[in-house]
């Protein structure tokens, strides 16, 4: 949420300067705080109920479902060439299989990268949809 609240706040400031910053911070921030001051009083109740905890169950599956769309987009826009394909799968094993921190999957990804990169090793500058249809290495 932090990205979002702060590149909407920057959008609006571009557009319509402070006024408009301010503006777009409270579009993107006053629903949830609304939702979450509005749930309070219920949550007591409503968290010992078996039907609300199955609809928890089912909103949580379809975030997963979500999230792994979220990388198949990101895939296709991003991985371009070999190296690419080897940071993303790389950053994706050690969040998920090794359950290591954002911080230090971020890092470790950017240092991967770093030496994969054109400038540096060039390893893996193949494109990756070459690889894909059978291509040369």
């Amino acid at each position: 949420p932090g990205s979002f609240l702060n590149f909407s706040s920057y959008l609006g400031g571009v557009y319509q300067g402070v006024g408009g910053g301010l503006l777009a911070y409270l579009g993107m921030f006053a629903p949830g705080v609304i939702l979450t001051f509005g749930m309070v009083p219920f949550w007591a109740r409503l968290r010992h109920a078996k039907w609300f905890k199955s609809s928890l169950n089912g909103v949580n599956a379809s975030a997963i479902g979500f999230l792994g769309a979220a990388c198949i987009i990101l895939w296709v826009g991003a991985v371009v060439t070999a190296a690419d394909a080897m940071v993303f799968i790389i950053a994706g094993t050690l969040a998920v299989v090794y359950d290591i921190s954002a911080s230090f999957v971020i890092l470790a990804g950017g240092i991967f990268g770093a030496v994969l990169h054109a400038d540096t090793l060039n390893l893996g500058q193949v494109e990756w949809c070459t690889l894909v249809k059978g291509g040369d290495l």
